[in-house]
């Protein structure tokens, strides 16, 4: 499909969730720029090395180096604090999308309360897709959430029902196989990818499907899911604090 198309990711290694629906639109003629909105560095991580995992990895879905923004290094938006930095994540995000020009799709992680991180680059494309008028153009892709499960427990690439009709590009075997091994090139954060490579890989197995969903941006307003986000059981942050920000950030725009 040929345009030009934008996909917010919170941090290096998210792109595992719409990789192959990336390929897909690269093989299919389409400008597919791709924006990292934390510097990835939770933790003392390593943040240069996080930057070029992420860039062999676009490199074989089909996105040159200068599509990739790692506006999170550039701006000083910490991973795990985005909530904190709404405001200026935004204006990067202007700043950005003058520079590339208008969308013809703009694609976001799904409202879903899996990670703080995660759930603020939503909004940031909420507030983006309303001023730009792009409403119709915005997508989400899901990640993990913890809804209906207990403890630490999560599902991986799991739409939820409250955010509607779901729709998947459903990837042929050798894109599957491929989707797998291109999780391992995210050595740096193989404590992560212990607990999530077998749900994702079991996933692509069985179904191989890359879900996502139209935005109703009025949901922004409302918790993601019923119970708390997992991201306030794990002890992360609470989610009165993430709904503090939001609120401000919203108001802010009139939204």
């Amino acid at each position: 499909m040929a345009g030009r198309f934008l996909f917010l990711l919170a941090h290096p290694d998210d792109e595992f969730a719409c990789s192959m629906r990336i390929r897909a639109l690269v093989r299919e003629g389409g400008e597919v720029h791709c924006a990292y909105l934390t510097d990835g560095g939770y933790g003392g991580q390593p943040v240069e090395r996080r930057r070029h995992e992420s860039l062999r990895v676009l490199r074989r879905l089909g996105v040159p180096a200068e599509r990739a923004h790692f506006m999170g290094e550039q701006h000083g938006l910490p991973d795990g604090g985005l909530h904190s930095h709404l405001d200026r994540a935004y204006s990067a995000l202007e700043a950005l999308v003058a520079r590339i020009g208008a969308l013809d799709g703009l694609h976001v992680p799904a409202w879903e309360g899996g990670h703080q991180d995660h759930d603020a680059v939503h909004l940031l494309g909420v507030a983006l897709a309303v001023q730009h008028g792009w409403a119709e153009a915005l997508r989400q892709f899901p990640l993990y959430h913890g809804a209906g499960m207990p403890g630490p427990f999560f599902r991986v690439l799991a739409p939820l029902a409250e955010n509607g009709t779901v729709r998947s590009y459903t990837a042929p075997w050798p894109e599957r196989l491929l989707a797998i091994r291109l999780c391992l090139a995210y050595a740096s954060q193989w404590r992560t990818w212990v607990g999530l490579l077998p749900f994702f890989a079991l996933h692509m197995l069985l179904r191989g499907a890359f879900p996502e969903q139209a935005v109703d941006p009025r949901r922004v307003r409302s918790t993601p899911h019923a119970g708390q986000p997992l991201y306030e059981r794990r002890g992360f942050l609470p989610y009165v604090r993430f709904r503090e920000a939001a609120d401000a950030f919203l108001a802010a725009r009139n939204l």
